[in-house]
């Protein structure tokens, strides 16, 4: 691989190891569209570019979001009662997203995920209620809404964190411990996304060999630099300004999405 392709692939998971830890996404926001533009230099097959880019991604978020998961749980923020009431669903829905991206028009899935990017930039920007923690939500509704963004992550290679911690913090969690629990939750479902890549990839003969849809050399490089990067965010998290954070990366966001759009 030339050295250009390396520092690109370190940036671009050093950047997302230091977002997974700091506002408890999986980094699958700047790696999706880091790989669109990357894969086709390296030989990746148009038809496969976008997919691959979403299968790398979760696979990334699997390391990153494994590092940042354990340095929120020393804190001791990763409350059993709300994990039982999560995990489950983002893992069924990680699934069956990672399923229709390999039945999906990729020129479809490419503008999924830029309305997605713009989706979640306005959702950053929108007030979240305070207060005590809501112990008796339904269990339904948690499940439900678990579900569904496992499979809107698994669709578009993101670790959900930019939907799980303003869903929790609907429930009332405080914002720090939505993003620790959005850790663990990014992890799942990179891990549950990545299985069924994987069978995919066996099954239809596409893609990298033994890990079918996921692009080994890219995997490697952002896995080193965002597993790196991950501590040192989850860090800053407790430190930095959240709310002036994710202005910011609101307008990164939209900015990411309209060159994905007008390509």
């Amino acid at each position: 691989m030339e050295l250009g392709l390396w520092l690109w692939y370190l940036g671009g998971g050093a950047l997302a190891g230091l977002l997974a830890g700091l506002l408890g996404i999986g980094g699958g926001l700047v790696v999706v569209p880091l790989l669109i533009y990357l894969l086709p230099i390296v030989g990746v097959s148009p038809e496969l570019v976008v997919p691959s880019a979403i299968a790398t991604s979760l696979a990334t978020i699997c390391m990153t979001t494994a590092s940042a998961a354990l340095t929120h749980a020393r804190t001791g923020l990763l409350d059993n009662f709300w994990l039982i009431r999560v995990l489950p669903g983002l893992a069924v829905g990680a699934v069956l997203g990672a399923y229709l991206v390999t039945v999906v028009n990729p020129d479809w899935l490419k503008v999924i995920f830029a309305l997605v990017l713009v989706v979640l930039s306005i959702r950053m920007l929108v007030p979240v209620p305070e207060g005590e923690p809501k112990t008796t939500v339904s269990k339904r509704l948690l499940a439900v809404g678990a579900t569904a963004i496992g499979t809107l992550s698994g669709l578009v290679g993101i670790g959900g964190g930019a939907l799980t911690v303003p869903f929790l913090q609907r429930v009332r969690l405080p914002v720090h411990q939505a993003i620790a629990i959005s850790s663990l939750g990014s992890f799942v479902i990179g891990c549950s996304s990545v299985v069924m890549f994987i069978v995919s990839g066996w099954v239809s003969n596409a893609g990298d060999g033994a890990l079918g849809l996921i692009n080994v050399q890219a995997w490697v490089a952002l896995s080193m630099a965002s597993v790196l990067l991950a501590p040192v965010g989850a860090k800053l998290a407790h430190r930095l300004p959240i709310k002036l954070l994710r202005r910011f990366f609101a307008a990164f966001l939209v900015v990411v999405a309209i060159n994905l759009l007008i390509k």
